[in-house]
């Protein structure tokens, strides 16, 4: 065997190994990307069958990569969005279960006292009684229905605001207005406190005067033991801060988390006679919100206090402090 035919011979053997390496390597290499394909099959599969929680191993940042997060991404974003669906779900259902036991106190009365009318025809003072009794508890009804009105208009997303600017101020002295017989009937005093005349708010008005009832309305029931409320108003960066003061009941602990919450009573065993219906805070809250805004409580054995933050309404000459 010549030279030629030696290095010939070397030559198919080289290329030999060479192609088995290849083919080793392709192998080696194409499993891994086969494994991870299949990773993600699988993964997929058991999405369909309703398994969300799923975390697709990211170990590169390559195309295969890409689909694994994306993958995550989506089983994730499908998981709080079922988990949304099934809370809006509880509280259809609890509202529901809520407002049939709300109204069903005021019809049964109603019914029952209608009875007696029938039943005492020829009694006149007690024929008169029972019909002021039917017209309060028809009052009460349509509070009830008219809270519930309103909680659904503004809890509906997509709700237009009529804005206008308005000082904050003289916003809250017209709405303690009205509070005036009231406060003096449970015995209390009120002082506002402001930096400025010129802290300016852009809101819906009949809106945010509601807002402002509800948590005055509340803090009078809740507060005349202490016979005195305090407002502090201030301009703090780009925000408005009203806090409503109260020195009387103390909301407990356990209570303070969920008073903004739709029927929500911090006394259990209250009646509508003595406490509403739970949903004034709740709208109130919701309002604020609605205004990119919020409402924050806090309370101990001296004062309760309700912290209403607005978005200011800034002129050009104003200058953040």
């Amino acid at each position: 065997m010549d030279l030629g035919e030696l290095e010939f011979d070397y030559l198919i053997i080289y290329l030999g190994v060479f192609v088995l390496l290849m083919i080793l390597f392709f192998y080696i290499f194409s499993r891994k990307i086969i494994n991870r394909i299949e990773n993600i099959s699988k993964t997929v599969t058991d999405m369909k069958e309703g398994n969300l929680d799923i975390n697709i191993p990211v170990i590169s940042n390559d195309e295969i990569g890409n689909l694994a997060e994306n993958i995550n991404i989506m089983a994730k974003n499908l998981k709080d969005l079922i988990e949304k669906q099934r809370q809006v779900e509880k509280i259809k259902n609890e509202m529901i279960s809520s407002i049939s036991h709300d109204l069903r106190t005021p019809l049964t009365a109603l019914m029952g006292y209608i009875k007696l009318i029938k039943s005492n025809r020829d009694d006149i003072q007690a024929f008169f009684h029972y019909v002021d009794i039917l017209e309060r508890k028809c009052e009460e009804l349509k509070k009830l229905m008219d809270d519930l009105l309103e909680y659904s208009n503004v809890n509906f997303e997509g709700i237009k605001l009529k804005k206008e600017i308005v000082s904050i101020k003289e916003l809250v002295e017209q709405v303690l207005i009205d509070f005036v017989p009231q406060l003096e009937n449970s015995g209390m005093t009120f002082n506002i406190e402001c930096d400025s005349e010129k802290i300016l708010i852009r809101v819906d008005l009949s809106l945010i005067v509601r807002l402002f009832q509800n948590i005055i309305s509340n803090s009078i029931f809740y507060g005349k033991e202490g016979k005195k409320m305090h407002i502090k108003i201030i301009r703090e960066y780009e925000n408005v801060i009203v806090k409503i003061t109260n020195y009387g009941k103390t909301i407990s602990k356990e209570d303070l988390p969920y008073i903004f919450e739709r029927f929500y009573r911090c006394e259990k065993s209250r009646s509508s006679n003595t406490g509403g219906k739970g949903m004034g805070l709740a709208i109130a809250k919701r309002i604020a919100e609605i205004h990119e805004g919020t409402i924050k409580a806090s309370s101990n054995r001296e004062e309760t206090v309700f912290q209403i933050i607005l978005p200011a309404y800034l002129i050009d000459s104003q200058v953040l402090k």
